[in-house]
């Protein structure tokens, strides 16, 4: 199977040796590589994901696929939870492997999906309110908007203009004033642990605000917050219109730009964003002139500029233009939420791009 071998140069790119094939078999709607170093399972949605050592005995021993665990849905990676432990997240449950306690099975919680789709869907209608708040704006003069959102101070608009598609959706002011900076939209997703130091590193060692994380779990209405670690280990994610997106553009100290979902799409990974104080696209319809030379070059991720015109323009059915690289106005464009384009400082010192962290306030938050 082609999709094995390719899967096998993925691993090898990231230093892990599968070992040859020794043989193949069919599944269900899925397949079977078993390696010299690890055995490869093809999920029914045509992921690939690897399992060996001690958790592939564990997940053999509990009956693989046809286990209460299910399919794989990553690779063995270091366990956030225990320093050098290890785990591998399946569809009901994950396998984690620490010493001297061996390999552990857990299995999630069980969840009544449709009663969580009815307790969720306040919060998606209000966050698809803001995000169609941020996509109006595009068609407002540039001037005009950006005088509405900045009310003639510039310093960090682009958290203002999230500030204030929020605020257009009746959000409290307590709320969006926590938004003007990307420290502090870090520490507002994680409850307070987690930001970014001036290295750009990931950390999630401050002191949790534990009291108002249980009130909202206890209602079923916690914040969220993807980072961009689950984004290089290419999990499913679950991504909504209206979650606010923090971007690494400049420097080697995290993230530095905030935009706002306007759509995201599971099946090639692209995220749809709409930021203040951008550098992207701008609707065809305000009549701006289209800069063709600037349209031709690279983004800083490695995506020709004019792909991801089109790439909207296809997915969106709107038409758009490109003033260039100057920032400054209420603009869309996109991200591929894959490892390969999510490019940083220390790839590139001189220009990279990558989504730092994606964060999802409670409804809580927005009444």
């Amino acid at each position: 199977m082609e999709n094995f071998r390719t899967k096998i140069a993925e691993l090898a790119s990231r230093g892990f040796d599968t070992g040859a094939i020794l043989n193949e078999q069919d599944l269900p709607a899925s397949g079977v590589a078993i390696c010299q170093n690890c055995v490869l399972y093809a999920c029914p949605d045509n992921l690939i994901f690897e399992v060996h050592g001690n958790i592939l005995m564990k997940y053999q021993e509990a009956g693989e696929t046809n286990s209460s665990l299910g399919y794989p849905r990553s690779d063995e990676m270091d366990d956030p939870e225990f320093s050098g432990g290890k785990v591998s997240y399946f569809e009901y449950g994950k396998i984690r492997w620490q010493y001297p306690n061996g390999s552990q099975i857990e299995m999630y919680e069980y969840v009544d999906l449709d009663s969580f789709e009815q307790q969720q869907a306040p919060l998606r209608e209000k966050l698809q309110e803001i995000a169609n708040y941020a996509f109006e704006a595009l068609s407002e003069s540039q001037h005009s908007i950006e005088q509405r959102i900045t009310k003639g101070n510039k310093e960090s608009w682009c958290g203002k203009a999230v500030g204030y598609f929020y605020a257009r959706a009746g959000a409290p002011t307590k709320t969006t004033s926590q938004f003007m900076n990307t420290s502090n939209i870090a520490l507002f997703g994680s409850y307070g642990t987690t930001t970014f130091d001036q290295s750009g590193e990931l950390r999630s060692d401050y002191r949790e605000n534990t009291t108002l994380k249980e009130q909202h779990v206890a209602q079923d209405a916690a914040r969220k917050m993807i980072t961009f670690e689950d984004i290089e280990a290419e999990y499913d994610l679950d991504i909504l219109p209206g979650d606010i997106v923090l971007v690494d553009n400049t420097g080697k100290g995290g993230a530095d730009h905030i935009q706002i979902v306007y759509k995201y799409n599971r099946e090639n990974r692209m995220l749809t964003v709409i930021d203040g104080n951008g550098s992207g696209f701008a609707l065809a319809s305000l009549g701006i002139p289209n800069n063709d030379a600037e349209l031709r070059k690279l983004s800083p991720d490695g995506i020709p500029v004019a792909d991801k015109k089109q790439w909207i323009e296809d997915d969106l059915g709107i038409s758009l233009i490109y003033q260039g690289d100057v920032g400054g106005h209420v603009s869309i464009s996109c991200h591929i939420l894959k490892p390969e384009f999510q490019i940083t400082h220390k790839d590139n010192a001189l220009k990279h791009k990558r989504v730092w962290a994606i964060v999802r306030p409670s409804i809580l938050d927005l009444n």
